[in-house]
């Protein structure tokens, strides 16, 4: 047990002594943001990749490319903007593919494939949320997230802002990314936002839909709703979602909150967060809890390391699994 302890944590210090050697080179050359690839049409290419180790128990350790994407940005003509994303990490590897018609900054119509407005978790990009992981209820929850598919589907979605007001209603098959849809229902979707204090948002969020698998299974009733705020002062930080969803017959729901503070500014993070998922509310001892402590390293915008301690238990209070998670992400 010893030895086996002693080969995580070499693993571990190898992965952070290297990120570390490497830093002042990075800290040197990335002050600026390198300059997109453009074209006459206003191209952008940008993507990110993150490198992951991870030591738990029970389980088995290992390196893993955790993502690798890249996404292409640009305008076909004046307000008819376009995007791509691809993982070469996933499978399928097409992520987004979706066209936006901006008639207004309050009215405007995107098509495609792209994420389903629901959790303000779920719509961060990877590159951006302050733990390895997202939490159990979003991941489990989220619509797109809990079929597999990144959050994502194909559909229609018409959204807006305006200075205190944000808000997006869209139309989907509900059968998840690159797939064709599985059934004659649509599925419906709706976020709306409110920023009472330029520090504080509040948000709520609906989805009502049907799923089948495939086309020969029958369509089931897939509905749920959330609520999530986020209050950013300073150096601190405070984010919270609760998730209510019915699958059928079957009523789940899950909640997180997460704390952060900057111990440098724009640098040094420390971030603690709690989760919860009950899979089945009419059953009990079946919920499961996560506690996640971290921190993380901004060296630039799109760089940084991020280390984060996973602890999972069931509703019994007994330990189910444990992780120390090491990763390092670029970005351009």
């Amino acid at each position: 047990m010893k030895k086996r302890m002693l080969r995580k944590w070499s693993a571990a210090g190898l992965f952070v002594t290297t990120f570390f050697f490497g830093a002042d080179v990075l800290r040197g050359k990335d002050q600026t943001a390198p300059p997109a690839v453009t074209s006459s049409q206003a191209l952008k290419l940008s993507g990110y990749g993150q490198f992951l180790y991870t030591a738990q128990d029970p389980g088995i350790d290992g390196f893993s490319l955790h993502r690798m994407r890249l996404s292409l940005d640009g305008e076909v003509m004046k307000n008819i903007q376009y995007k791509l994303q691809v993982d070469a990490v996933k499978n399928p590897i097409l992520l987004d593919a979706q066209i936006e018609f901006v008639f207004h900054e309050a009215a405007a119509l995107r098509v495609g494939q792209f994420k389903v407005p629901f959790s303000q978790e779920n719509l961060a990009s990877d590159a951006d949320i302050y733990t390895i992981n997202r939490s159990q209820p979003v991941l489990k929850l989220a619509p797109g997230q809990d079929i597999g598919s990144s959050g994502r589907d194909v559909g229609a979605m018409l959204y807006g802002k305006t200075s205190f007001l944000e808000y997006a209603v869209g139309v989907f098959n509900g059968a998840g990314i690159n797939k064709a849809d599985t059934n004659e229902d649509k599925d419906w979707a709706g976020r709306l936002i409110v920023h009472p204090a330029s520090f504080l948002t509040l948000a709520a969020s609906f989805y009502n839909g049907r799923y089948s698998p495939t086309q020969t299974d029958p369509p089931v009733k897939r509905d749920r709703a959330g609520l999530d705020l986020a209050f950013l002062y300073g150096a601190f930080s405070l984010r919270g979602e609760f998730i209510q969803a019915s699958d059928g017959d079957i009523l789940k729901n899950g909640w997180y909150l997460q704390a952060g503070y900057f111990f440098l500014p724009k640098k040094l993070q420390g971030v603690f967060k709690v989760d919860a998922y009950d899979k089945d509310t009419s059953t009990s001892l079946d919920r499961t809890n996560q506690w996640t402590v971290g921190l993380n390293w901004l060296l630039a915008e799109k760089i940084k390391l991020q280390i984060n301690y996973e602890l999972y238990k069931d509703e019994s209070g007994n330990t189910i699994n444990k992780a120390f998670l090491v990763q390092f992400q670029a970005g351009f």
